[in-house]
């Protein structure tokens, strides 16, 4: 971790960010924290339930719809709940939520692995469906009260971009653990009595990496004075604002690029293990390596594409980003051999980073716009939104894909696919990422906050935190 951290505070430096590498540092830990719960549901699950458990296919697709539903009423009315829950000098706010509730997705997550071979799918499939809505409940307050915090503390574009590639660098180094360990283990035949104890040991280091990330956070007071919560009073005024803000021009555009093209960039992994497995035939030293090759590359990369994030605007580095992505899912239609598949997951990888950095700046940019236009800030519910968008773009491009392996004829007990299913895994992999990234391009076209606004938006969120605080001190 030490060389690490000097390599990101020697390429990232302090800029014009009103905070300290130190503080950056501090403040991106919680984030890889939370990163290994969602990558084993969102990346790994599947393959496991299909191949190991033997569910069918669809039924895991149902799974998600439902679950893609209960976030539809979850997310937006706890955002709204965290956005009007008072700072209390005892238990602070967003640190102590964090705190609550990573417990409770550990255990989730564990109580996943449990399935047994032997039930019936209708009993799979309902006890998987409850503890998602267990994992997903506490998630959705971890990832808002973190996000809301994080957006308080980091100010400026440039704090929340280098905020952001530390936390890539962190969270792919845990990523890689919770990514390598299924590519060795579900691709090339299963065994459930190996994974569950390592997997096991995956959700431990999670654990300690929870309590070494919240234990360096502070919930003190004068950051949750510099920003004015809206004043719901009942459901129906939330509900108003929900309104107002998914109808807005920067939201509803933000929202079809995110759903389609965002989406479909950001589920490569599941398909990958498919695509590995049974389209390339590769052992499963070769599909590691197609794995961890892209992460590395990109990791070098990243720094660059930070700095180009800051100079010529969010916006613009995100629709450039759809030139490797595009060419890497379009590869996915044609190869063959595992060292061809590094190519091309290196260009999806790539993409899919230098989007997700670009879009820390995105996101916090839309809660900053709204509080300049109506004087209060709403980081929780646009954070109930936002977590509703990334289940229910990874649920669309769940089911989505399930539904092409059961079209064409997908069986995970047998030890060679159908040419028919084999063209179907590039259908999900390749064919359906592409087109959405063609129509998603579309949408970000038209998103209203280019460079010169995002400058406006930076520099009246600084002024605003630091503006509070220094009528405090007056």
């Amino acid at each position: 971790m030490g060389k690490v951290s000097s390599f990101l505070k020697n390429k990232l430096g302090t800029g014009k960010s009103t905070l300290t590498f130190k503080e950056k540092l501090t403040l991106a830990l919680p984030g890889p924290a939370s990163v290994i719960g969602p990558i084993i549901i969102h990346n790994t699950l599947m393959k496991f339930y299909t191949d190991i458990i033997g569910l069918d296919a669809k039924f895991y697709g149902w799974i998600y719809l439902i679950y893609s539903i209960w976030n539809a009423i979850n997310d937006p009315l706890l955002g709204a709940y965290i956005d009007k829950l008072p700072f209390s000098k005892k238990r602070g706010k967003y640190v102590y939520l964090m705190k609550v509730t990573a417990p409770t997705m550990l255990i989730s997550i564990f109580f996943m692995l449990l399935s047994s071979p032997s039930w019936n799918d209708w009993l799979v499939f309902w006890v998987l469906l409850a503890e998602l809505f267990i994992f997903d409940t506490a998630y959705t307050v971890y990832s808002v009260a973190y996000n809301s915090y994080f957006l308080l503390a980091a100010p400026d574009k440039e704090a929340r971009v280098d905020v952001d590639i530390i936390r890539t660098y962190i969270g792919n180094f845990l990523g890689a653990i919770t990514t390598i360990i299924p590519t060795l283990l579900l691709v090339g035949g299963g065994n459930r009595a190996l994974v569950i104890p390592v997997f096991s040991v995956v959700i431990l280091v999670n654990a300690a990496m929870y309590f070494v990330a919240l234990r360096t956070l502070k919930d003190k007071a004068e950051l949750y004075e510099t920003a004015k919560p809206p004043e719901h009073e009942n459901i129906k005024e939330v509900l108003k604002d929900v309104k107002r803000i998914v109808t807005s021009k920067p939201f509803l555009t933000y929202l079809l690029f995110y759903i389609i093209a965002r989406g479909a960039i950001g589920f490569y992994f599941t398909p990958f293990l498919y695509f590995m497995d049974s389209v390339v035939k590769s052992s499963n030293t070769v599909a590691t390596l197609a794995d961890v090759i892209p992460g590395l590359i990109m990791l070098i990369l990243l720094p660059f594409a930070g700095k180009k994030i800051k100079e010529l605007g969010s916006k613009t580095v995100t629709l450039l980003a759809f030139i490797p992505a595009i060419l890497g899912f379009l590869s996915l239609m044609f190869i063959t051999k595992g060292w061809q598949a590094v190519i091309s997951y290196t260009l999806i990888v790539f993409a899919l980073n230098v989007i997700q950095t670009a879009g820390v700046v995105l996101n916090g940019e839309l809660i900053d716009y709204d509080e300049m236009q109506t004087g209060t800030r709403k980081t929780g519910l646009y954070g109930g939104l936002f977590a509703l968008l990334t289940t229910s773009l990874t649920s669309l491009q769940a089911t989505i894909f399930s539904g092409i392996l059961s079209r064409f004829g997908y069986d995970g007990t047998l030890a060679e696919q159908s040419a028919r299913a084999v063209l179907g895994i590039r259908v999900g992999a390749g064919l359906v990422p592409l087109i959405m990234c063609v129509i998603g391009f579309i949408p970000m076209a038209f998103f209203p906050i280019g460079k010169k606004l995002e400058k406006e938006i930076s520099d009246f969120n600084v002024a605003a935190r630091e503006g509070n605080k220094d009528d405090k001190e007056n």
